[in-house]
């Protein structure tokens, strides 16, 4: 079995941030994967400008047009 989930790094542990269905004392194995700041940083930038904004509005828009002209409408 795979589960995703987020955690938090706490006194030197692993916190889950929610519950896990797991037996008391199974052993698991853990994939660490911690978040680039600096991508997380362009992200949250891009999320404010309204030129790429509006691209994604268009592209969007695209992509609906290509699905209907697929679905024959």
């Amino acid at each position: 079995m795979t589960t995703q989930l987020e955690a938090i790094y706490e006194q030197g542990m692993l916190r889950p941030l929610q519950p896990l269905n797991l037996v008391e004392g199974m052993k698991v194995e853990i994939i660490v994967i911690t978040p680039d700041t600096a991508k997380v940083a362009a992200l949250c930038e891009a999320m404010n400008d309204p030129l790429f904004l509006a691209d994604l509005r268009e592209v969007a828009e695209d992509f609906r047009d290509v699905d209907a002209e697929g679905e024959g409408r």
